[in-house]
């Protein structure tokens, strides 16, 4: 079953603020709170729309 919501945006307010001080790429911090594929996958969304810039930074996949 999928997080909830405010988990999720809880989640996603602590990654940017990680992904701020410099601890990291996007991904690995997310990779880090050790979610759900699912999860993960919700968390990566929220942070893309509240930081759009983000999402430029992450390398294509191949």
């Amino acid at each position: 079953m999928a997080m909830s919501q405010p988990k999720v945006r809880i989640i996603a307010n602590a990654c940017i603020t990680r992904y701020d001080s410099g601890e990291g790429g996007i991904i690995d911090i997310v990779n880090s709170y050790n979610m759900a594929a699912v999860d993960q996958e919700l968390v990566l969304a929220q942070v893309y729309a509240r930081r759009p810039d983000l999402e430029d930074a992450v390398p294509a996949a191949e």
